[in-house]
């Protein structure tokens, strides 16, 4: 992440529709900064698709269960008021982020939410060492979450040039 950035700002959005003993899944934990701002707050579990970030999650907030999770597959049998990431969408094929806004739902508590942080403009490196870089719009988002959920706030915020991000609320929809 720039110097200087905090995701803090952003975590706001959720902060105004979670309580503090509701719970909240975070995909692509990296380190653990967002995890560690999270735990502050809500009753959190950590995710990252690399076993040695997983490692260092454990290292660095012992007392929050962390797993080794598939974006798209989430296979865990839990269930969540929230799901949040930080910039990992955008390593998702199209196909991709469909199945996995699909497997989020069926994670998602009645009621519950997804609070996504999106490269909005992204330039892939020279060297993408396998991971896709792909941009989200809103009307990306929106498409690719279908009709399992509304978005409830979206905001263009900057992380290292003016409006390269967004940040989407969405909650699931309702289905009797």
């Amino acid at each position: 992440m720039c110097d200087g950035y905090n995701a803090a700002e952003q975590l706001h959005m959720l902060s105004k529709v979670l309580s503090p003993e509701d719970s909240v899944l975070e995909l692509g934990s990296g380190p653990g900064n967002d995890l560690e701002i999270l735990a502050q707050k809500f009753r959190v579990t950590g995710s990252d698709y690399s076993p040695a970030f997983v490692n260092i999650l454990n290292k660095r907030l012992p007392d929050v269960l962390s797993l080794i999770l598939d974006a798209v597959k989430i296979e865990t049998e839990a269930r969540y008021n929230a799901v949040y990431s930080n910039k990992v969408m955008h390593h998702l094929s199209d196909t991709e982020l469909r199945q996995s806004f699909r497997r989020q739902a069926e994670l998602l508590l009645p009621g519950g939410f997804v609070f996504h942080l999106v490269w909005q403009k992204i330039q892939a490196p020279e060297t993408t060492h396998g991971l896709l870089f792909h941009p989200r719009s809103l009307a990306k988002m929106k498409e690719a979450m279908g009709q399992e959920f509304n978005v409830v706030e979206s905001k263009v915020f900057s992380e290292f040039e003016d409006g390269d991000s967004l940040a989407i609320l969405a909650r699931k929809v309702f289905q009797s």
